[in-house]
């Protein structure tokens, strides 16, 4: 076989095998990582020749529709640069998602293409895990009075939409493009599904005003990872995204898992919040680029 080669997951133990190499990482490739475990279409294998005819696992990566590479690369030598270079030539790349020491080695092989894509826009996170459980209670014990906490299901659909189309408009949505609601409306509907969704209320039983909400964007096996935590404009500053973010990374805990969250660098007041919550700075930067 050559020194590298890339190889599509198809068959059971392809997926265990990207496991293995993976679940190391969860932490910081937690989608990656949910992906490989529901066998999704789009994951593949660095591999490189190994003793008696078995490969090696250089790196695992997930790759669709030309849009989105999600790498998890640790270790990976110069024959599987090579390979995933070749891999990418010639594909039309909308955006990376990945730890920014990974992204780096990503660049360095894009500029190399023969017509390197463009970057639209870059944006820094902090990475942080959940570490404090007595923040977390406190932070939970603190949620303003007049609000109560919901787990959302999909009957939430309708009165979460507002909330939802306002976060991706605030916090997703990249420059020069419009919101694809009904496309919106899709992912929301999933996420009332298949992740775990809370809500901060209004406690009155005249009315049932929902302020905030967060959740979980990937469950794997050890780590939840949250996102989509919004609260409206009137309420920010009260305490309540740390509530609820604690609430998430409480019940985590109780079933033996971390909790990890990405927040931009520039966002001081949600990093307020998040420590409050009990989470901390990894020391970890995480990095999504869009490219035209």
């Amino acid at each position: 076989m050559p020194d590298c080669q890339i190889l599509k997951a198809r068959e059971k133990e392809d997926f265990l095998r990207a496991l293995a190499f993976v679940l190391p990482h969860e932490k910081t490739c937690c989608t990656l990582t949910r992906r490989i475990l529901d066998r999704e279409d789009g994951v593949y294998l660095i591999l490189r020749g190994g003793t008696k005819g078995h490969p090696i696992v250089d790196g695992v990566f997930f790759f669709i529709d030309d849009e989105i590479l999600l790498p998890c690369l640790s270790g990976i030598r110069s024959h599987g640069m090579k390979a995933l270079a070749a891999f990418l030539e010639g594909k039309k790349l909308f955006c990376i998602s990945a730890l920014e020491d990974e992204l780096s080695k990503i660049r360095g092989i894009l500029s190399r293409l023969s017509k390197p894509p463009k970057i639209r826009e870059s944006r820094r996170y902090y990475f942080m895990e959940h570490q404090d459980r007595d923040a977390a209670l406190n932070a939970i014990g603190g949620l303003p009075g007049e609000f109560r906490i919901q787990l959302a299901g999909p009957d939430y659909e309708s009165v979460l939409l507002p909330l939802h189309f306002a976060y991706m408009r605030e916090e997703v949505l990249i420059k020069g493009r419009s919101l694809n609601e009904e496309f919106e409306k899709g992912q929301l509907r999933e996420a009332l599904k298949s992740q775990v969704v809370v809500t901060a209320a209004s406690s009155s039983e005249n009315q049932n005003r929902i302020v905030a909400k967060a959740g979980t964007n990937a469950i794997a096996s050890k780590v939840m990872q949250l996102g989509g935590v919004y609260t409206v404009q009137e309420e920010r500053g009260r305490g309540i995204a740390a509530a609820l973010t604690a609430f998430l990374a409480e019940s985590a805990a109780k079933k033996e898992m971390s909790t990890v969250l990405f927040v931009g660098k520039r966002n001081a007041a949600a990093i307020a919040a998040y420590r409050r919550a009990g989470f901390r700075d990894s020391g970890k930067e995480y990095t999504i680029e869009y490219y035209d």
